[in-house]
């Protein structure tokens, strides 16, 4: 999604493509493209034979369809668009901090470094490189401070969906994971991290996001030299798929070193929320509004790894998630660890099982520790019909003990009897499902009724919307927002569930304000007192005290009705 983007920049363009009856392709790009000011990261089968996944080639356009309602409200409705910006949306939760940067200012940023920029192998694109050890830059790539107009417009259509012609669903999907890798010299620079951090915080802020929790890798370089030792001393694929030696790897890790990788990584976090502070100016009378959404960290562990031969690489996977469980048990500013990247490729869905058997054995280990996994962020248009990962994704997920899924789309692919199954563990595990229609647009072109949102509160399993990769996707969470409204007839009460759920789900450590979100049943403790109010009984605030997630819930009451007070005018009775 996008940040410090001007609500209505790029959707005019795209209301007059569609009155004159422009192509999908030419309409979605004139959303995705709209110009931002500078001002601000398997499920296999129950087989590991399973098949490559399948060529998605059919048309995308599920894009416009989302556009199209996003402009129109901008346009008929601007006063309702600027009140479900500024609606307090409580916690994002699913949020990824490199693909959170949009391209400008990755130009920025990568200016500054003095970074490159060059062709991307045959493709007609562009990726960034650090340059040279000497300074310069190497054969066919060009300093980005020297990138003229045109260049400038062509990187920034490399590093997202600006622009973008969605030909059909596979290249939109592709475009979008191939971004990242063009921008990781500038996102995985460590001095980039803070100001990255600063930028997502200001446009979480703008968005009316109180609390936001982020994903990213620490010490990859460390986590990765004690893979290559695992691997060296178990290179037996068998003993990562036996649970009864994953004790024997993980004391091996701790004496290669891995206390010491974590208490580094520590070090980097208490670095970068120093330096985020003094970038947002928290500690003065100028301080930035951005100061004000609070916000951690989700350590990552990456489904995709794999050997030079392209199978599974299970000691990458292990070791990243033994260090980012370790990490999160002692580091208070990582609130839990997310396994992330595509599911439809072939060493993702060969190696489904034996990554849950990996997260179930950990999620035992540190049974405090928080997981929330991509899941179902499928089709069968990816996998086949009738893919057994379109299920199993989600459920062996749940009984790796998430306690968050992201996207779970391949929700809506099941038959009526294997959802109303996924459904029931989804509620049995008391666990959120995390939804974002931009990417999931663009990715999976998913939208409307094809997409899950109303099946699952159909079936009442928690949700809440959350922005992705909004720098990436060059849109921003208020688009979730405006298209869910829209398209989906929410009433008042119905956005202030979702609200709720994203904060009573989120990893803010202490027991949750709610007993029952959609009944809006207190815990005990409260059962009397009217959340959000200046007063309350002795009982509510001894338990407020102790808990400061149920805290932030109870001071977003206090924003919730403030705001209807000043913008209930603009949302009539559904």
């Amino acid at each position: 999604m996008k940040l410090a983007i001007k609500p209505a920049t790029g959707l005019a363009v795209l209301l007059a493509a569609l009155s004159l009856g422009a192509p999908a392709d030419f309409a979605a790009a004139a959303l995705f493209g709209a110009a931002p000011s500078l001002a601000a990261d398997t499920h296999a089968a129950a087989s590991a034979t399973v098949s490559a996944p399948k060529i998605c080639a059919q048309p995308n356009d599920a894009v416009r369809e989302y556009a199209a309602v996003i402009e129109r409200t901008r346009k008929e409705q601007p006063e309702l668009a600027e009140a479900l910006r500024v609606f307090p949306k409580g916690a994002d939760l699913h949020n990824h901090l490199s693909g959170s940067i949009p391209p400008e200012k990755y130009l920025t940023l990568g200016g500054a470094d003095g970074a490159c920029y060059g062709p991307d192998g045959g493709a007609d694109s562009y990726t960034l490189n650090g340059g040279t050890s000497s300074g310069g830059c190497g054969a066919g790539f060009s300093p980005i401070s020297g990138a003229s107009a045109a260049e400038r417009e062509r990187i920034m259509e490399s590093l997202s969906m600006y622009r973008f012609g969605y030909p059909d669903t596979q290249q939109g999907h592709d475009h979008f994971f191939a971004t990242f890798a063009r921008f990781r010299a500038v996102s995985d620079n460590a001095c980039n991290t803070a100001p990255m951090l600063a930028e997502v915080l200001r446009q979480s802020s703008q968005d009316g996001v109180s609390h936001l929790e982020t994903m990213l890798s620490f010490q990859s370089s460390a986590v990765n030299a004690l893979a290559r030792q695992l691997r060296q001393k178990f290179p037996e694929e068998a003993a990562y798929r036996d649970e009864r030696r994953f004790p024997a790897l993980r004391d091996f890790l701790v004496d290669a070193g891995l206390n010491d990788t974590v208490a580094a990584a520590r070090t980097e976090i208490a670095q970068y929320v120093n330096k985020t502070r003094t970038l947002l100016k928290c500690d003065s009378p100028d301080a930035e509004p951005a100061c004000g959404v609070s916000y951690a960290f989700l350590a990552t562990v990456n489904r995709t790894s794999a050997q030079g031969d392209g199978s599974p690489d299970l000691a990458k996977v292990f070791t990243q998630a033994a260090f980012s469980m370790l990490l999160s048990s002692s580091e208070g500013r990582v609130v839990g660890v997310n396994l992330l990247s595509k599911e439809d490729t072939a060493v993702s869905l060969a190696a489904f099982q034996d990554q849950m058997r990996i997260f179930g054995y950990f999620h035992e280990a540190f049974p405090k520790v928080n997981i929330a996994l991509h899941a179902g962020e499928l089709t069968p248009c990816f996998v086949g019909a009738g893919n057994p990962a379109l299920k199993e994704h989600l459920t062996g997920t749940l009984k790796a003990g998430a306690k968050r899924i992201g996207h779970a789309v391949s929700f809506a692919f099941l038959k009526q009897a294997e959802q109303s199954e996924v459904a029931d563990l989804i509620r049995r595990s008391d666990a959120l499902v995390e939804i974002m229609f931009t990417s999931n647009a663009q990715i999976l072109g998913i939208t409307g009724i094809k997409h899950p949102f109303q099946q699952y509160r159909a079936y009442g399993v928690p949700v809440a919307f959350a922005s992705d990769d909004e720098g990436v996707s060059h849109a921003n969470l208020t688009d979730e927002w405006i298209y869910a409204y829209q398209n989906y007839r929410l009433t008042r009460d119905e956005l202030q569930y979702l609200g709720r759920n994203s904060l009573q789900y989120s990893f803010i450590p202490g027991a949750p304000l709610w007993a029952d979100v959609a009944k809006g049943k207190t815990v005990n403790a409260c059962a009397g007192d009217s959340p959000g109010s200046a007063t309350m009984s002795k009982g509510c605030g001894r338990f407020l005290k102790e808990s400061a997630r149920a805290t932030a819930q109870w001071e977003y009451e206090a924003r919730l009705k403030e705001y209807w007070r000043g913008y209930g005018k603009y949302f009539g009775k559904r």
